[in-house]
């Protein structure tokens, strides 16, 4: 029987945004360029990105360049437009399926741009990884705020 996430989250509150996650997945910060990249994961392959970017480009242009990477890198990649929002707010989205070493892979990008910086949020799993952490990964997605439009 899975483990109830709702028992065991955390917040995250730095570099204006803040997030829940569950405490027994593992959080990795790294700093490039002015930029921010916070991860969270409960595995290998199974990952929740945040990456807040200090030069504002689009939310579009952001996910657009995300997409190119990936029909590059893999054959036959399918590409969904959901509606979708990130930090309240309407988000450039797209949902990515693509195979990799015969294991279907899902990819979930959401951009915002507010006044201070971009937000890309990237969650990836293989298909059966998702079956059971999707609901924690959409909650993270849901629970993401930028801290300067909360004052």
């Amino acid at each position: 029987m899975p483990i109830d996430f709702q028992d065991c989250l955390v917040r995250y509150e730095q570099h204006g945004v803040l997030f829940e996650y569950p405490d027994i997945w593992e959080l990795d910060e790294q700093t490039s360029d002015g930029d921010f990249l916070i991860t969270v994961s409960c595995s290998d392959t199974c990952f929740w990105t945040l990456r807040i970017i200090s030069s504002c480009p689009s939310a579009t242009q952001v996910v657009d360049s995300c997409v190119k990477a990936f029909e590059e890198e893999y054959d036959d990649v399918e590409v969904e437009k959901p509606d979708s929002k990130l930090a309240e707010m309407p988000a450039a989205a797209r949902d990515v399926t693509f195979f990799c070493m015969d294991l279907m892979n899902n990819v979930g990008l959401r951009s915002v741009r507010t006044s201070e910086f971009t937000l890309l949020a990237w969650w990836q799993g293989t298909h059966h990884e998702l079956a059971e952490n999707q609901p924690v990964l959409d909650h993270i997605t849901r629970s993401l705020r930028s801290l300067q439009l909360l004052d």
